[in-house]
């Protein structure tokens, strides 16, 4: 198993026992109220799922050979900063590759791979 795997169903045992615990104190609560309390962590789990997902490829960056769509030109590595990334299902934080070309003063973030790249 990996070590992704093992954070998600420790994180699943965790939200688990924290809801358990919370309904235990809170009896009376209406199914709504329950939900409340499931929805936020619930997010975060799938957050987390989620970005891993996103980058079960890698994050995007290629040691060379890469060009820009608009002008042919070579891209420049420009790092793997983080972003925000928000859906409905959950939020997270995403690294990926960003590349910059130079000529166009455009960038790319992150890159397509080779093969999205010819079928477009």
């Amino acid at each position: 198993m990996s070590t992704a795997e093992e954070k998600l169903q420790r994180m699943f045992g965790e939200m688990c026992a924290e809801l358990r615990q919370w309904r235990a104190a809170h009896p009376e609560a209406s199914l709504d109220e329950i939900a409340a309390q499931v929805t936020p962590r619930r997010r975060a789990l799938i957050g987390v799922l989620m970005v891993e997902l996103a980058l079960q490829h890698g994050d995007g960056a290629i040691a060379e050979g890469l060009v820009c769509e608009g002008c042919g030109q070579p891209l420049s590595y420009k790092g793997t900063p983080a972003r925000g990334v928000m859906h409905l299902e959950g939020e997270g934080e995403l690294a990926r590759a960003y590349y910059y070309c130079a000529h166009c003063e455009g960038g790319v973030f992150p890159p397509r791979s080779e093969a999205e790249a010819s079928a477009a």
